[in-house]
């Protein structure tokens, strides 16, 4: 991505360029996969979810770790996601909106995400394939070969989400490191 020039991409490529960029300063990072499972209550459209249906809500973070204060939370995708997806889209990184949320989620991350692994090459329980780089998304794999799981006309699946109304509200949303 800095050879070329080019730093779009998805989450799981702007995080991983920001773990390298850390570990190449001597920082120990890593990625950390999960998926959103509620609003944003800090009232980001792009970073929440919509209905209880999450499929389609899976979300790479970063985490450095910092000496002291543990495990320090970032999120360049999710500025980016700001920028290109906050109303009126396209926003400069001048704008308000984006200084904010650069602040806000330098250090902290909303707590409508859940992590589920850190893994990277993984061995899918009895597969005979190679490993993932990473799982982020459902797998699944039959005596042809593995399934892809980012083509929706031949691997189909639901996550759906909801609050448990009876563990009592959890307050707000977004926790500092």
């Amino acid at each position: 991505m800095l050879e070329s020039r080019d730093l779009g991409g998805k989450c799981a490529d702007l995080n991983a360029l920001c773990v390298g960029i850390a570990r190449a300063a001597g920082l120990p990072a890593r990625d950390v996969y999960g998926i959103r499972v509620a609003r944003s209550e800090l009232g980001y459209r792009s970073l929440g979810t919509s209905s209880e249906n999450v499929t389609k809500a899976q979300h790479c973070r970063a985490e450095v770790y910092i000496s002291r204060c543990g495990w320090v939370p970032v999120d360049p995708a999710d500025v980016r996601k700001v920028v290109l997806e906050e109303p009126p889209a396209n926003r400069m990184l001048h704008d308000d909106m984006v200084k904010k949320v650069r602040v806000e989620l330098f250090g902290s991350w909303e707590m409508n995400w859940m992590a589920y692994n850190f893994a990277h090459d993984a061995v899918l329980p009895g597969s005979t394939r190679a490993p993932l780089g990473f799982v982020m998304f459902p797998q699944a794999e039959t005596s042809q070969g593995r399934i892809d799981c980012l083509n929706p006309d031949y691997f189909k699946y639901e996550i759906t989400s909801r609050e448990n109304r009876a563990a009592g509200q959890i307050g707000r949303r977004l926790v500092h490191w």
